[in-house]
């Protein structure tokens, strides 16, 4: 689908909800800054910002909490 968008120029960016642990899964989707949390020793872009222009797959998306889903249909 990606290939045939007018995103094509811009990055695919695969996000496998699965893989990812539950406490950690709104930092990777929506990104975070420095100190946000215990280990977050840098500001880091989240799935969204790096799927700028282009387009963003959830695979495994039922896999995250009711809650997560919430927050992603939010953004959606």
């Amino acid at each position: 689908v990606h290939e045939h968008s007018s995103r094509i120029d811009g990055p695919f960016v695969a996000v496998n909800c699965a893989a990812i642990p539950e406490s950690m899964l709104e930092a990777v989707l929506f990104g975070h800054v420095k100190g946000a949390f215990t280990g977050a020793t840098n500001s880091q872009s989240g799935k969204f910002e790096e799927a700028n222009g282009g387009t963003i797959l959830f695979d495994e998306i039922g896999e995250m909490s009711p809650a997560v889903q919430a927050k992603l249909l939010r953004v959606l």
